[in-house]
């Protein structure tokens, strides 16, 4: 028996990996950064993929200088009107939405007796959940108010392997971000990154697109 063979938990990043509503979180954070008169990059793109909102924003902030020259209520003042941004791009989310690969890859799970999660630094991923029509694979969705800090500490993908009462070593975990990928390692947990290898290459796997994910191919990428 491998050590893929122990394998019994599926831990899932939200945005990128089972949908692109990353598109949107992009886009709301980038009406901020005009807002706040602050240059948008894809450096700063892929810096805030997969934070939570306060840090999201303090990211954008420092990358122009300006960390320091808002209270932390001007923040969550900010935050909150992103977030209404976000919500009106959302309420227009459908299944069509589900990424490449995943529906067969989620059936393809439950058909084998995988246990499945969302760990997500998104407070609207059971809103995403069920607008997507995938309650069914997803009853179990990590709440970031049961843990103390968010990606890219390891606490979001630890909870999630605590509540399908596995250990790490009994799980993978899937993200398609930095911080995520950091926040899966550092659980104890395999990681595998789901876009740019070289962006990505703390991730103990890679795959270019979710497309790739059955769980034939990551058996052969297993880490030996």
């Amino acid at each position: 028996m491998s050590d893929f063979d122990k394998v019994k938990g599926v831990l899932f990043d939200l945005n990128g990996i089972i949908t692109d509503s990353w598109a949107y979180h992009s886009r709301s954070w980038q009406e901020i950064a005009n807002q706040l008169g602050i240059n948008w990059t894809d450096e700063l793109e892929e810096a805030i993929k997969g934070r939570d909102r306060i840090d999201s924003l303090n990211a954008i902030l420092a990358s122009a200088g300006k960390a320091d020259e808002y209270s932390l209520q001007q923040k969550e003042t900010l935050a909150d009107q992103k977030n209404e941004i976000y919500q009106t791009m959302l309420d227009k989310m459908n299944p069509g939405d589900i990424l490449p690969g995943i529906p067969a890859f989620l059936d393809e799970l439950t058909a084998n007796d995988y246990q499945m999660i969302i760990a997500s630094a998104s407070a609207n991923a059971p809103k995403e959940i069920r607008k997507l029509k995938l309650e069914k694979y997803f009853p179990l969705i990590v709440d970031l108010k049961t843990i103390k800090h968010n990606k890219p500490a390891p606490d979001v993908f630890a909870k999630a392997a605590e509540m399908l009462h596995l250990l790490p070593e009994a799980c993978v975990g899937i993200d398609d971000g930095m911080v995520g990928v950091e926040s899966i390692n550092a659980a104890g947990i395999v990681s595998i990154g789901v876009g740019d290898p070289q962006v990505l290459h703390e991730a103990d796997i890679n795959f270019e697109s979710t497309r790739q994910l059955t769980l034939e191919n990551i058996r052969q990428a297993w880490p030996k």
